[in-house]
């Protein structure tokens, strides 16, 4: 059993940050004792589920926040120090020097093309040093996919854990009741690389003879989308529903009521290469899903006849592969062949002991 300090790169609780949520609850459950470091909107010490959450609030001078967190996760009396994505990475140079302790880094993003999406070309060049300088001295490194491992192997010793779903968080399928409308979701961050836009194109398209509904669950990053977004929705009439981030552990019963879900990224480095955890919480509920193209993808959706796959990129391929399912003559019988997929292939609890084994030797 060992004292593991958990430090995220961003927000654990809003939104609820289900891969950190998935790891400590494997960590739990084996016996070690967990204690997180969070940025969050307010300095305080919170009980969850039987975990001490040190909460650092994200105002202040530039560098602040680092300093705060970096000086919590010293006061914890831990054996290793597990760290979320970019900041925690750049925070373990002085932890390890420090405390001499076992540092694990968990990168679960395509961080340098995802900083130059969101912030600029220097902002990835920046990341690019950051992590070619640090990676290298933590003790193993965990990630989500073949690809980003191949990558980051360069750096250190790469363990893949995707970041499947877990059976214990999704409760079994039920029949499905046929409904007025046919309810399409879409789940995650709102950008236009996601689709957002072709999304809401799609289901205007759509709306002019079918009865379908979206669900949205998720939050943007851009005033001006979000503006534009909504607006676009209200003027078409479109019948959105805007519900926000939902906590990962009430997750289930919202994609349970709905027909079909989407996965749209735009083609890029960041999208299309792997097979994103999205797909899969769909699948796991018991939904065929309508996803962009992509080798991976195209092999799963469609080699096993759990979906449709389309061009992302085109609003029309969009509406016409919802269409698609809208009538399929059993989709009930898809969503069911979509969730044996998973619960067989894609579960978090058939990759978990790969975590725990890892843990074990840097502890032992």
């Amino acid at each position: 059993m060992a004292n593991i300090t958990v430090i995220c790169d961003r927000e654990f609780f809003q939104p609820f940050d289900q891969r950190v949520y998935k790891e400590m609850c494997s960590m739990k459950k084996s016996g070690h004792n967990i204690e997180i470091v969070t940025p969050h909107k307010s300095t305080e010490i919170k009980e969850f589920e039987g975990i001490k959450a040190h909460c650092i609030e994200t105002g202040g001078a530039p560098g602040i926040v680092a300093l705060k967190m970096i000086r919590k996760a010293l006061k914890t009396d831990c054996d290793l120090f597990y760290c979320h994505e970019l900041d925690p990475l750049l925070y373990s140079i002085v932890l390890k020097r420090i405390t001499r302790k076992p540092i694990i880094w968990d990168c679960h993003e395509y961080l340098v093309p995802m900083k130059k999406e969101l912030q600029g070309r220097l902002s990835a060049i920046l990341t690019e040093i950051g992590i070619s300088i640090c990676a290298p001295r933590v003790d193993h490194i965990i990630t989500v996919d073949n690809r980003l491992a191949k990558t980051l192997s360069k750096l250190g010793k790469v363990t893949v854990i995707p970041n499947y779903p877990r059976l214990s968080d999704f409760s079994e399928l039920t029949s499905r009741k046929k409904k007025e409308k046919f309810v399409v979701i879409y789940v995650g961050g709102l950008t236009e690389r996601r689709g957002i836009k072709i999304i809401l194109k799609a289901i205007h398209r759509l709306k002019e003879r079918r009865n379908i509904s979206l669900r949205i669950v998720g939050g943007f990053y851009d005033g001006e989308l979000e503006k534009w977004a909504h607006q676009y929705g209200s003027e078409n009439e479109l019948d959105i529903d805007w519900l926000g981030w939902v906590d990962y552990r009430e997750l289930a019963p919202v994609i349970a009521d709905s027909d079909c879900g989407l996965f749209v990224n735009q083609p890029g480095p960041r999208y299309l290469k792997g097979l994103p955890t999205k797909i899969f919480e769909y699948m796991i509920m018991g939904l065929p899903v309508v996803s962009a193209t992509g080798p991976l993808l195209d092999s799963l959706i469609n080699g096993k006849k759990l979906g449709v796959t389309v061009d992302s990129t085109n609003p029309e391929s969009l509406s016409d592969g919802i269409e698609t399912l809208m009538e399929h003559s059993n989709l009930q019988e898809m969503g069911k062949r979509a969730h044996d997929t998973v619960k067989k292939n894609y579960c978090w609890e058939a990759k978990e002991d790969k975590l725990l084994r890892i843990i074990e030797k840097l502890t032992s």
